[in-house]
C-alpha cells in the first residue's frame, strides 16, 4: 500500500489548507494531480479537524487496462499508475469485455495487433493519440465486436491496411468490427481491407463511422471475395481509389467524399461461381422471365480429415463432386471421436456453432475439397461415419447475376494507343462485327486536336462480341501516320430482379433486369454469381483524377480533373450513386446529370433545359 499523505483541513471554513511541514509528509491540496491520486473525502460546509487521506497511484476498475506513453509493458495495466506502454502488451492480456484505453502521446507498435473478440480501444482524442506500425504490412487484425475509437495512424509509405481481417486466425462473424472517428495518415496503405476470405458467417462484415483517409496513394476501404462493408462519413484524400469492391464483394457508401487522387469508386467483376441451373422451358427472343432447375445432388461424405489446428477440413466425396474454389458447400451429420475421452463417444460436425455452409477453399482432386469450418481446436479428431455434402443453393436474389450458356460482351471503350498526324478533320473510326446473328456493331466518333486523334467517343457499345473486336481508323488528309487504337470489351451480364421460392424439386421462376436479345432453348445452363455492387448516396467527388500528391493534385497548382474516374465498372461490377462534383452538378448514376451553371439535365437519352419544363408549371399555377 502507499504511504498516506497529510493534508491538514483548515479549521476555519473557506480557508484553504496550508501544508504545515512537507519533511513530516504532509501535502497541501494545490500539489497532487489528480491523474495519479484520489480524494476519498471532501471538505464538509464547515472545518473539520485535520484528518489522513489516503492517495494512490489510480483505482483498479474490473475489466479496464490503460496505455500511457510513460508506462512499462511489465505492469499490469490495471490502474493509471501502472498502465502499459504499447497497445500491443495490454491487447495480450484483454479478454471479452475489456476497454484498451490509450492516453495522448505517440504509439510505436510492434504490428500486426491481433485483437481477440469483442474487446474495445478508445484512444484519449483523435488528434493526441498517434500510432504507428513498426513493420510494414498490416496493423490491427479485427475479430467480432471490436470497437476501435478516437486514434489517427500516422507512418512512413505501408503497403499493410490498418484494419483487416486475421488471415491466419479465420473467424466466424456473428457481429462485426466497429471503427470511429479515426484518421489514417500513412501513404500507400488501405484504411480498410475486408476480404471475405479470411472471415466465416453469412456478412463477413466491418462498419465505420467518420473514417478520414489522407493515405496518398493509398485505398480508402476495399470489400472483396463477398465481403461486406456498411460506410458513413469516409472522406479520402489523394487515394490511387476512394473504394473499392470485387470479386463479389459489396458495399453501403453513406454521406461520405472522394477528394483528388486517382479513382473514386470503383467496382469489378463478380464472385466465384456459386450454383448452376438449367432451363426447363425455350424462351423466345426479349425475354426477361425464366423457369429455371436449381436442384443439386447430394453426396455422400466418405472420409473426413480435420486439421485442428487450423480448422481446415479435407473431406472425400464418393463420387466426382464438381465443386469449384469459392462455391458454396452445405456439410451435414460428418462423425468423428475425439482424444478427450479416448474416442468413446462420437461427435457429428459441423455442430451449427458457425452454421452448415462452407465455402470450398481447394479441390486437390475431382473426389476431395477443403472448407475451413472455423473451429479451432486444442484436441486432435478422428474421421468416425460418413456424412453427405450439397452445393448450398439460395433462393436467387437482387445482387445474383446470371448468363444464359454463354457469356457475351459488349465495347465498353476505344483507346487511342498512337494519335497519328496530319488530321484536318475527325477520321472515321470502325469497329469489328460481332460474330453472333443478332449482334449489333459498336460505333464510336473520333476527337482530333492539332492535327492528332486524342479521344474516341463511344456512341453504341453494340452486342453480342464473343471475342474483343478491333478498331481501324482511315487515313490522315495529310500525310500516311495514321491513327491506331485498341478496344476494351465488358461481359454482359444479367441481374437478378425477382425469384419464386424453390421448390422441393428444386425449381424456381427468375425475373432478370433487361430483355435478352437472342433465344434460348430448353436445357440451356444458367451460371449464377454473387455480383461486386457499391450503392453510394449523397457522395461528393471533388477534383477527381488529379494525382495522389496533394500539391500537384490542388487546381492552383495545374490539378486536372478527369470526369470518367469518378466511377469505373469493370467485368460485371456494378456502382450505384447519386453525387454532386466540384462544380455542384449532380449526378442519378450515369442516366441523369444535372448541370447548375447551364440550368439543363442530360443523360443517356435526351437533354431537355429545367427552365423550360419549370417555367410554364410556375405560370400555370399563376405564379411569378
Amino acid at each position: 500500500m502507499a504511504t498516506p499523505y497529510r493534508i491538514k483541513r483548515s479549521a476555519v471554513p473557506g480557508k484553504i489548507p496550508q501544508v504545515s511541514d512537507l519533511q513530516t509528509g504532509e501535502l497541501a491540496l494545490n500539489t497532487y494531480d489528480a491523474n495519479l491520486f484520489t480524494i476519498r473525502d471532501r471538505f464538509a460546509a464547515t472545518g473539520i479537524a485535520t484528518e489522513v487521506v489516503n492517495l494512490t497511484a489510480g483505482t483498479e476498475v474490473t475489466n479496464v487496462l490503460y496505455v500511457t506513453t510513460d508506462g512499462d509493458d511489465d505492469n499490469t495495466g490495471v490502474k493509471l499508475g501502472d498502465a502499459k506502454r504499447t497497445i500491443k502488451a495490454a491487447v495480450g492480456i484483454a479478454t471479452a469485455g475489456t476497454v484498451i484505453k490509450v492516453s495522448a502521446g505517440t504509439y510505436l507498435e510492434d504490428n500486426p495487433i491481433a485483437l481477440p473478440s469483442q474487446i474495445s480501444i478508445v484512444g484519449d482524442n483523435l488528434r493526441e493519440v498517434s500510432v504507428t506500425p513498426q513493420n510494414q504490412g498490416d496493423l490491427f487484425y479485427v475479430s467480432p465486436g471490436n470497437y476501435i475509437t478516437e486514434m489517427s495512424f500516422v507512418g512512413s509509405a505501408n503497403t499493410g491496411a490498418i484494419f483487416a481481417f486475421n488471415p491466419n486466425d479465420i473467424k466466424y462473424f456473428a457481429q462485426s468490427p466497429y471503427i470511429q472517428n479515426c484518421t489514417n495518415f500513412i501513404p500507400r496503405s488501405i484504411g480498410l481491407r475486408v476480404d471475405g476470405n479470411h472471415a466465416l458467417g453469412p456478412l463477413k462484415s466491418m462498419v465505420l463511422d467518420s473514417y478520414t483517409q489522407y493515405n496518398e496513394a493509398g485505398i480508402g476501404a476495399s470489400i472483396t471475395n463477398e465481403g461486406y462493408a456498411q460506410l458513413v462519413s469516409l472522406f479520402t484524400i489523394c487515394d490511387e481509389t476512394a473504394v473499392f469492391t470485387g470479386s463479389g464483394g459489396a458495399c453501403d457508401l453513406t454521406n461520405s467524399n472522394s477528394s483528388f487522387g486517382n479513382y473514386g469508386l470503383v467496382s469489378d467483376g463478380v464472385s466465384p461461381l456459386k450454383f448452376s441451373g438449367t432451363l426447363l422451358e425455350s424462351a423466345p427472343v426479349n425475354s426477361s422471365v425464366f423457369t429455371v432447375n436449381v436442384g443439386v445432388s447430394t453426396l455422400q461424405v466418405t472420409g473426413a480429415d480435420y486439421d485442428h489446428i487450423t480448422g481446415v477440413l479435407t473431406a472425400t466425396t464418393a463420387s466426382a463432386h464438381g465443386f469449384n474454389v469459392g462455391m458454396g458447400v452445405t456439410l451435414n451429420g460428418v462423425g468423428f471421436t475425439c482424444d478427450y475421452d479416448g474416442g468413446v463417444t462420437p461427435l457429428y460436425y459441423p455442430s451449427g456453432n458457425n452454421g452448415y455452409v462452407f465455402e470450398v477453399k481447394a479441390t486437390p482432386s475431382t473426389t476431395t475439397f477443403e472448407v475451413n469450418v472455423g473451429s479451432v481446436s486444442t484436441i486432435r479428431h478422428t474421421f468416425y461415419s460418413p456424412g453427405s455434402v450439397s452445393v448450398n443453393v439460395t433462393r436467387p436474389f437482387d445482387g445474383q447475376v446470371v448468363y444464359f450458356d454463354h457469356l457475351y460482351n459488349t465495347v465498353s471503350k476505344v483507346v487511342v494507343s498512337s494519335g497519328g498526324t496530319g488530321y484536318t478533320s475527325p477520321p472515321t473510326v470502325t469497329i469489328d462485327d460481332p460474330s453472333t446473328e443478332w449482334g449489333i456493331t459498336a460505333t464510336a466518333a473520333a476527337e482530333t486536336l492539332d492535327g492528332s486523334v486524342s479521344d474516341v467517343l463511344l456512341i453504341s457499345s453494340g452486342r453480342g462480341y464473343t471475342t474483343t473486336p478491333s478498331v481501324t481508323f482511315s487515313a490522315p488528309d495529310v500525310g500516311f501516320n495514321t491513327a491506331t487504337g485498341y478496344v476494351k470489351t465488358l461481359p454482359s451480364y444479367f441481374a437478378i430482379e425477382s425469384s419464386t421460392e424453390i421448390t422441393s424439386s428444386g425449381i424456381c421462376t427468375i425475373t432478370v433486369n433487361e430483355n435478352i436479345p437472342f433465344s434460348v432453348g430448353v436445357g440451356t445452363t444458367v451460371p449464377f454469381f454473387k455480383q461486386s455492387r457499391l450503392l453510394a448516396s449523397g457522395h461528393s467527388f471533388e477534383y477527381v483524377g488529379s494525382g495522389t500528391t496533394i500539391a500537384a493534385a490542388l487546381p492552383k497548382n495545374g490539378g486536372i480533373v478527369i470526369q470518367d474516374n469518378e466511377v469505373d465498372m469493370t467485368n460485371g461490377g456494378l456502382v450505384v450513386y447519386t453525387s454532386t462534383d466540384q462544380a455542384g452538378n449532380f449526378r442519378i448514376g450515369e442516366g441523369v446529370i444535372i448541370n447548375q451553371l447551364t440550368g439543363t439535365i442530360s443523360g443517356n437519352f435526351y437533354s431537355k433545359s429545367l427552365f423550360a419544363n419549370v417555367t410554364p408549371l410556375i405560370l400555370a399555377l399563376g405564379g411569378n
